[in-house]
């Protein structure tokens, strides 16, 4: 859609085919008996800047409110919780090590770590480079078992890939950028994902002329002399076949759907599309809860279950979202893998056994109405060590052949909503050159703070992290859980 307007405004005739009855695949909201549930909640952190100007041209700013604490409730403790606030910015760092989130040593031994990482240099080109946040953490002398946890903790809800093999220069990346554009945390849509955001993009390329057909599902590329031909889609009425013929292609597919339209003559036109199998996709489910009466206690802000089974964050979108007159509790199970391969009201009803052990107040008594979304259909790309080689670029072997989506190269290097819309510009740039448009397509990269920085911070507090190391290594053991390694490949 972002490369469509993009390329709408450069005067290209533009059409859009989509599988889908509506737009805006993982990022949208699907319609149910009373309302709109979103795929799955959304955060729009300060770095989102491609987003963010986006925003402004669409004119809805106010879809948006600030949020800048995230809390953080351990099992049996409601309403008791602690909250981390704006805690990539420094005025909040006396808050935040104090907050109880851990202890004040390992707490600071948490931001020591985020320092460590940003100061080390990493290439994506450097084998030895290739490394999981894990085992940066291994590495480092000040390694502590509640420190990795917690950072497995804020990884999983935070990127959905856990941190032992999630990519460590990933996370270097997301730090930099939340570094330097720190207040608020982030903001949230006023509404859900379709009405406050997908619609308004779509209203504007349809005022620009764009041509959109949903309910066409791709299932072939027809290449003539190397080029993309025709394209053989499966819809409608019947859901009979219908071949379109077609000047320039633009794939903003997942990557597992873009990888099944490979064949003989895709394969001999641009081998290197084989390079997403490599591409790990694990599905991260979305549970709707819609209350008869209120959880009096709630926060209106994301609430992440410190060691939940299936991975779980919440927040209550009634006290946000226009209407809604009692709790509501869209939920995330960052974790689901294991159950994915169960019928979807077995991993429903374990994942209400989860979060019970959080919300004892959440009965079957009080419960208006549940809408599952076990994603095992749409599974979310992990960002996976070693990943990086495989994902493609914008322009392929096939002139008139690009690629879009979150798993593509982009500068922000992780699958959300900015990396999905940078791919769409990236993308269009691309065809932009490819038909030699006058002008170019703006896009915005975050300016981080020089490496440099972070290591002066490293050295100046390294005598802190010494002495922090020291104290726990007297401290008395504190009980411990086994990690949660969810696969034999995963654990090796």
């Amino acid at each position: 859609m972002v490369a469509a307007l993009r390329l709408l405004q450069l005067g290209c005739n533009v059409t859009i085919y989509d599988s889908d009855t509506r737009l805006g695949g993982k990022a949208g909201a699907n319609a149910t008996a009373s309302a709109r549930d979103d795929h799955g909640y959304h955060i729009f952190p300060m770095w989102y800047l491609n987003i963010w100007e986006l925003v402004d041209e669409l004119g809805i700013a106010n879809h948006f409110v600030d949020r800048t604490g995230f809390v953080q409730l351990k099992p049996k403790e409601f309403p008791r919780a602690t909250v981390l606030t704006n805690i990539s910015s420094p005025r909040y760092t006396w808050r935040n090590l104090t907050s109880g989130v851990l202890p004040f040593l390992e707490m600071g031994l948490l931001y020591y770590f985020g320092i460590d990482l940003m100061a080390t240099p990493l290439t994506q080109k450097a084998f030895l480079d290739q490394i999981t946040v894990n085992g940066f953490i291994r590495s480092r002398f000040y390694r502590t078992e509640a420190l990795a946890e917690q950072c497995q903790d804020l990884i999983l809800k935070g990127i959905s890939t856990p941190s032992y093999i999630a990519s460590a220069m990933t996370m270097r990346t997301v730090l930099q950028n939340w570094a330097k554009y720190p207040e608020p945390m982030c903001r949230i849509l006023n509404d859900n994902l379709q009405n406050a955001w997908i619609d308004p993009l779509e209203e504007r390329l349809r005022s620009l002329g764009c041509t959109i057909h949903l309910d066409h599902r791709l299932e072939g590329l027809r290449i003539e002399a190397g080029s993309i031909k025709q394209l053989v889609f499966r819809g409608g009425t019947g859901q009979q076949t219908t071949e379109v013929g077609v000047t320039i292609l633009l794939l903003a597919l997942p990557a597992e759907r873009a990888l099944a339209l490979l064949d003989p003559n895709l394969y001999a036109a641009a081998p290197e599309i084989t390079a997403l199998s490599n591409l790990i996709s694990r599905p991260m489910a979305a549970l709707n809860i819609s209350l008869k009466h209120p959880i009096e206690g709630l926060p209106a802000a994301h609430v992440n279950l410190l060691d939940s089974q299936y991975g779980l964050s919440f927040i209550d979108v009634s006290q946000i979202w226009p209407g809604s007159k009692a709790t509501e509790l869209n939920i995330i199970a960052s974790d689901y893998s294991e159950l994915a391969s169960l019928p979807p009201e077995v991993g429903q009803q374990q994942i209400l056994n989860d979060l019970r052990r959080f919300l004892p107040q959440l009965e079957d008594t009080n419960i208006e109405a549940i809408h599952f979304q076990p994603h095992t259909d749409a599974p979310l790309l992990t960002n996976e060590v070693g990943m990086w080689s495989s994902r493609p670029e914008a322009k392929t072997a096939i002139p008139n052949l690009f690629l879009a989506g979150d798993y593509c190269r982009t500068h922000i290097d992780l699958v959300c909503m900015e990396g999905a819309v940078s791919s769409g510009l990236l993308a269009a740039e691309a065809i932009r050159a490819y038909v030699g448009a006058t002008g170019n397509v703006n896009i915005r990269v975050p300016v981080v703070h020089p490496r440099w920085m972070w290591c002066v911070a490293k050295w100046l507090l390294l005598p802190f992290a010494l002495l922090a190391t020291l104290l726990l290594k007297f401290q008395p053991p504190q009980p411990k859980r086994p990690p949660k390694f969810r696969s034999k490949r995963r654990q090796t």
